[in-house]
C-alpha cells in the first residue's frame, strides 16, 4: 500500500489560509522516530516518510491550531486498522479503574438533567462510539442509544455488549435528541462538515455534548519548549485538529450550534471536588454542550 500524505492548505475551521508555523519536525529526526516506534511498536513503515515532517500550525484569523500536513485516505485507513494496537486499546477498557465509569455516570447523569423528558424519551447518537462502553452506561440509565463507529472490529465488540450499531448516519431529519462525540473530532479530515453533518440530524433544540483535548496553553509550551511526547494534543498522525474553549465554541457556532451550561451536579459527600470539576468544566475545560438553534 502506497501512503501519502495531504497538505491541508486552509484553516479546517474558518478555511483562511493566513497560517503560522509554530513547530516542524522531520520524520527523520530521531526523537520523533523513537517516539513513534514506540507508540506504535514498530507497526508504522517510517521509512515512507522521509520527505515528509510533521508540522503543526496555527490560524493567523481564528487561533485555531491544526496539523497541515496529514496522512492521506489510505494513510488513515493504515493507521486506525493496522497501527494502533486494538488489543490493548480493548483491555484498557476492559480492566479500566471503577473511576472510569463513574466519570462515564456522571456525564450521562448530566445529559439527564440538560434533555427534556425522562431518559427512555430521548434518543442518544454515540458518535464515534469506539467499543461501546459509554453507550452501555447511557443504555443503563435508560437511554436510547445507538453507535456509529468506522471501525468494524469496534462495531462487532459494541454489538456484543448490546449495543445498537448503524452502518452509516441516517438521511438529513430529526433523527436524535442528543449527539454524544467524545475523543473524535481532534482526528477527523474535515471537522467541520462532520459536525455540519450530525447537527443536521438532530431535532429542533437538540443537543450536541463535545469533549476533546485540551489545547489550553499549548502555544506558550511549544515556543518555550518545542515539540515533546507530552504534548498530546497534538498526537502526530493522530490528533490532526487542537482545539482550545475558545476555538470549540468557535467551531460549533459555524455548525449553528449555541454552548450551553449544564445544570449543577453536586453531591455533600465530595463536595469540594465536584465545584471544582463545575468550574473546570464551565469556563476552561474542553468539555462542552451546545444546542441547536
Amino acid at each position: 500500500m502506497t501512503i501519502g500524505f495531504i497538505q491541508r492548505q486552509t484553516c479546517p475551521l474558518c478555511q483562511a489560509r493566513d497560517k503560522h508555523k509554530l513547530c516542524e519536525i522531520s520524520f527523520r529526526e530521531q526523537r520523533l522516530k523513537t517516539f513513534l516506534e514506540e507508540f506504535y511498536q514498530g507497526r508504522v513503515p517510517l521509512e515512507c516518510f522521509k520527505s515528509e515532517s510533521y508540522r503543526v500550525v496555527i490560524c493567523g484569523q481564528c487561533d485555531f491550531i491544526y496539523q497541515e500536513s496529514i496522512l492521506d485516505r489510505k494513510g488513515m485507513q493504515a493507521l486506525y486498522l493496522d497501527w494502533v494496537d486494538h488489543a490493548a486499546s480493548l483491555q484498557k477498557k476492559q480492566q479500566a479503574r471503577a473511576s472510569l465509569y463513574r466519570k462515564y455516570a456522571g456525564q450521562v447523569e448530566t445529559l439527564a438533567r440538560v434533555l427534556p423528558g425522562r431518559p427512555h424519551q430521548n434518543r442518544i447518537l454515540d458518535y464515534g462510539m469506539g467499543w461501546g462502553y459509554w453507550s452501555r452506561m447511557a443504555q443503563a440509565h435508560g437511554f436510547d442509544v445507538v453507535g456509529y463507529e468506522l471501525s468494524a472490529r469496534r462495531s462487532a465488540h459494541a454489538r456484543s455488549l448490546g449495543v445498537e450499531v448503524i452502518e452509516a448516519l441516517p438521511g438529513e431529519g430529526e433523527h436524535f435528541d442528543c449527539v454524544y462525540a467524545s475523543q473524535v473530532f481532534e482526528h477527523l479530515p474535515d471537522p467541520l462538515n462532520s459536525l455540519r453533518e450530525i447537527s443536521a440530524r438532530l431535532v429542533p433544540g437538540g443537543v450536541v455534548y463535545l469533549r476533546v483535548p485540551d489545547g489550553r496553553g499549548l502555544v506558550d509550551r511549544i515556543e518555550r519548549g518545542g515539540w515533546s511526547p507530552e504534548l498530546d494534543a497534538v498526537h502526530p498522525f493522530e490528533h490532526i485538529n487542537c482545539f482550545t474553549r475558545k476555538t470549540l465554541t468557535a467551531f460549533a457556532a459555524r455548525a449553528s450550534l449555541k454552548p450551553i451550561n449544564p445544570p449543577l451536579r453536586l453531591n455533600w459527600g465530595n463536595l469540594w471536588n465536584g465545584i471544582k470539576r463545575e468550574i473546570a468544566d464551565r469556563y476552561l475545560t474542553t468539555h462542552l454542550f451546545f444546542r441547536r438553534d
